[in-house]
């Protein structure tokens, strides 16, 4: 089986990598043959996480694609990253649904608030029910958590729940146990994404009052919070899990949005699966992830935030017994082993135009 694979971004775009990527070892193992095509490259996400877009740029990669598509009737499949083209309306997927292609749509983000919501009057009259055409024109829909599974539901026949995963082979925790004074609160992630932060900002300049801590940014510049010791450092996959291993304590602050509820909160899954002690808002897919209290912590309020930092920070033996339930939590639940094979299952049901179960 040939499937053509419209992804967003080329490997260092975190959702293509952890949607699709790191599959294609076990889908070729499968025998379904993978030609990925990126809608973008490098240069985007760097041009894009300074602030700067190139319209010429972004229209000769929307003619590659174009050029991508002519080619689609030899593939048995045709698997796409949220939409073919943003900011455009469903076209190009109703065409392909026409012909009698098979439309596998991964959605990993609430991409539809994009146009829904826009505070663009034309936007939201143009393309306000793009993904929902997108989403009608699926075999199948790839949801990343419940609440985006909920939604496809709405506009789609054969939607499963897929959750994002790690690779636990790879992810592994420190082999020897470590005491950091002062200890480490970390968060990776983003230059777009490090505003969570400030959904915790007067809570973490609180922690800092009481403890002495550094937190540390994977992704980000440091950012200014009030009392807070900030360090920051470019993201790299090679170094990814040694970042990781670097901190005593993970954090993945949101705000309670629809926008939010579509994250499929894939730095909680990379922290746990290092074997860090965790903390997180329960919001996104958090709340099936952590049992609060025992493999992690669920933090609602900023006196919530405050009061579970200071007793992982006070605690080095609660952080080693939590983080070592997040790792078998993680291992067992959210690894790349168990789902590898199961989307190889999916991809081929869907080319035999089957409904998927689960």
């Amino acid at each position: 089986m040939k499937m053509l694979c419209l992804m967003k971004y080329t490997r260092p775009g975190p959702s293509s990598r952890y949607r699709l990527y790191q599959f294609q070892p076990y889908l070729e193992a499968a025998g379904i043959e993978v030609d990925v095509q990126p809608l973008v490259d490098g240069r985007y996400l760097d041009e894009l996480f300074v602030g700067r877009r190139s319209r010429g740029y972004i229209m000769g990669r929307f003619v590659k694609r174009f050029s991508a598509l002519m080619r689609a009737r030899s593939y048995d499949l045709v698997f796409v990253e949220r939409e073919i083209f943003p900011y455009l309306p469903a076209i190009a997927e109703r065409l392909l649904a026409m012909s009698g292609l098979r439309l596998v749509i991964d959605i990993d983000d609430a991409v539809f608030l994009q146009y829904s919501e826009s505070p663009s009057f034309f936007k939201r009259k143009l393309l306000g029910n793009k993904i929902d055409n997108v989403l009608r024109s699926s075999a199948l829909v790839l949801a990343g958590n419940d609440f985006l599974k909920s939604y496809a539901e709405k506009h789609a026949r054969n939607v499963i729940q897929f959750p994002t995963v790690v690779d636990a082979e790879r992810f592994v925790p420190l082999n020897t146990r470590r005491e950091q004074k002062p200890p480490v609160i970390g968060w990776i992630g983003n230059p777009l994404t490090v505003r969570w932060l400030k959904v915790i900002g007067s809570a973490l300049s609180r922690v800092a009052s009481q403890e002495d801590f550094i937190l540390r940014l994977v992704g980000s510049d440091p950012i200014a919070i009030d009392g807070v010791n900030v360090v920051g450092k470019v993201w790299s996959e090679v170094e990814e899990v040694a970042d990781l291993h670097s901190f005593d304590i993970g954090i993945m602050p949101l705000d309670d949005s629809d926008w939010c509820r579509g994250k499929c909160s894939l730095k909680l899954l990379q922290y746990m699966s290092v074997g860090v002690a965790s903390v997180a808002s329960p919001t996104a897919g958090a709340p099936q992830i952590i049992n609060d209290g025992t493999n992690g912590f669920l933090a609602a309020t900023d006196e919530e935030w405050e009061e579970k930092l200071l007793r992982l920070i006070r605690s080095p033996d609660l952080r080693v017994t939590m983080g070592q339930r997040g790792r078998e939590w993680v291992e067992k639940n959210y690894n790349l082993a168990n789902y590898g094979p199961r989307l190889a299952e999916y991809l081929n049901a869907a080319a035999a135009g089957e409904v998927v179960s689960v």
